[in-house]
């Protein structure tokens, strides 16, 4: 028999070299999915944006608001007078104070 002709070592190679590329492929894949640019990730990222925009979206609209709210108490000195008097417990000169006990 020829050293270099033997059967089984022709199948261990054909074998060992199969084994291989099956593992090459499969850690490729896992690399795909789990990667810092794998599927996975990039779809949690996207998720994320998502979120984010539509935070930026609520607090656009929220500072709007409150810069018509703010032009709005700036022009017009009754609803200023009434925040005063109601929120911050102001009176005017010449006005009497009545305190009631709640009970």
């Amino acid at each position: 028999m020829l050293r270099g002709s033997n059967p089984y070592k022709k199948r261990l190679k054909r074998h060992i070299k199969k084994i291989t590329i099956t593992i090459v492929i499969f850690g490729y894949l896992f690399y795909l999915l789990v990667g810092s640019y794998g599927l996975l990730n990039i779809t949690r990222l996207k998720r994320k944006e998502l979120n984010l925009r539509q935070q930026k979206k609520k607090l656009i609209e929220e500072r709007v608001a409150l810069a018509d709210s703010i032009k709005m108490v700036k022009n017009d000195t009754f609803l200023l007078e009434k925040i005063a008097r109601e929120k911050l417990g102001m009176i005017m000169p010449g006005d009497t104070v009545i305190l009631m006990d709640d009970k």
